[in-house]
């Protein structure tokens, strides 16, 4: 080290001062290349995704106020008709036999689908019930099937 040391005292002042400018220049880029670059690529990107963060926080909010909404509003009301209900009255031609107090058998060797979808969605809302096992079969005129359905009450 002490031989740089004599090496660098050797050497004329103007020389000095051109090498020391000459490694100052250097250390600078090393630093811009090194340092601010790498830091004003990272602010210029987060910068970019402001926008999508606020809508996500927008989004976030409005979901807090829906969910909060929601739970104001008063339990849905329990009251549910009988299934035995359900076998009585089906002019869709399904023929509706009740297996035990939460189940309902539900068969049609023909029926249209979408009365049968409509009686499912009737049921649903009329008896709290759910579509638990399905069977359908496509007919050979359209939009007919064979059904075998098990609707169940949770």
């Amino acid at each position: 080290m002490s031989a740089l040391a004599a090496y660098w005292r050797s050497r004329p002042g103007p020389e000095r001062r051109i090498w020391a400018m000459l490694l100052l220049l250097v250390a600078g880029a090393i630093l811009v290349a090194f340092v601010w670059l790498p830091l004003e690529r990272s602010r210029a990107r987060l910068a970019a995704g402001i926008p999508s963060v606020r809508a996500s926080i927008d989004s976030m909010q409005r979901q807090a106020a829906e969910a909060k909404r929601l739970r104001a509003l008063p339990p849905a009301a329990t009251t549910q008709a009988p299934l035995s209900s359900l076998t009585a009255g089906t002019a869709t031609g399904l023929q509706v036999s009740t297996l035990d107090p939460k189940r309902v058998r539900a068969s049609a060797a023909d029926v249209a689908f979408n009365t049968l979808v409509e009686w499912i969605i009737a049921a649903q809302a009329s008896h709290g019930v759910h579509v638990e096992t399905a069977h359908l079969e496509r007919l050979a005129a359209p939009g007919r099937v064979k059904a075998e359905l098990v609707l169940a009450r949770p």
